[in-house]
């Protein structure tokens, strides 16, 4: 029968992950993700998806292949990422305008398109991933983009149904409309970088105001 002693010598030490340059391995881990997301919104904002190689991301970022499989299975995975992470950082900012008290219920939806341009039409590869570099990869890609969508469609949806709360619209079911209202953003973005629309975000907000009180006023005195 051994003693404890003895067990205690047969129990393997785990060894914890050896850091470098005064970072444990967990920082270190975590810068390199933070690179290869810098270098995914780089270069497929720039140079596209389809001509950047996950060697050529690894050379971006300054990692080896092998630590870019350590966190994302393939180069579908980083465009996914990428893609939730610029749109769940501007879904944030939409919605502190959404809810602001400081703001009167007419004027956030308002408020949160020009939050929402801001935060595109100022960085434009954010702009050129979410409404072009997504399309047409796979059908994976295309469930994560329609999960998104259905996200900003429903707080434009219990936006509405707030308003509907104060009296200010008629009750009914508003699905399509927020539908179309995020549908429209995608549309005006890619119209933004053809140049058909106004390029000042200001110049755009003036137009969008002006539809969206009518849209409101007339959603108002519909029966």
């Amino acid at each position: 029968m051994k003693n404890s002693d003895e067990m205690r010598t047969l129990v393997p030490k785990k060894t914890p992950k050896r850091g470098y340059g005064g970072r444990s391995a967990e920082q270190l881990t975590q810068e390199r993700y933070d690179r290869l997301m810098s270098s995914a919104l780089e270069l497929f904002g720039t140079e596209g998806y389809l001509p950047t190689t996950v060697e050529k991301l690894c050379r971006h970022a300054k990692v080896t292949t092998r630590h870019f499989y350590e966190h994302f299975a393939d180069r579908e995975a980083i465009l996914i990422a990428i893609f939730e992470q610029i749109l769940q950082q501007t879904k944030q900012v939409v919605l502190q305008e959404i809810i602001n008290p400081e703001l009167a219920l007419e004027q956030r939806l308002l408020a949160g398109i020009r939050a929402f341009l801001e935060q595109h039409l100022q960085d434009v590869r954010r702009l050129k991933i979410t409404t072009q570099e997504v399309l047409g990869v796979s059908q994976r890609v295309e469930v994560v983009r329609h999960a998104v969508i259905s996200e900003f469609a429903a707080l434009i949806e219990q936006y509405l149904a707030v308003l509907v709360a104060a009296q200010k619209i008629p009750p009914r079911n508003y699905k399509v409309l927020a539908f179309g209202l995020v549908g429209a953003m995608h549309e005006l973005q890619i119209a933004w970088l053809h140049q058909q629309v106004p390029q000042t975000v200001e110049s755009l907000v003036a137009d969008m105001d002006f539809l969206i009180q009518a849209m409101l006023v007339g959603v108002a005195t519909s029966s």
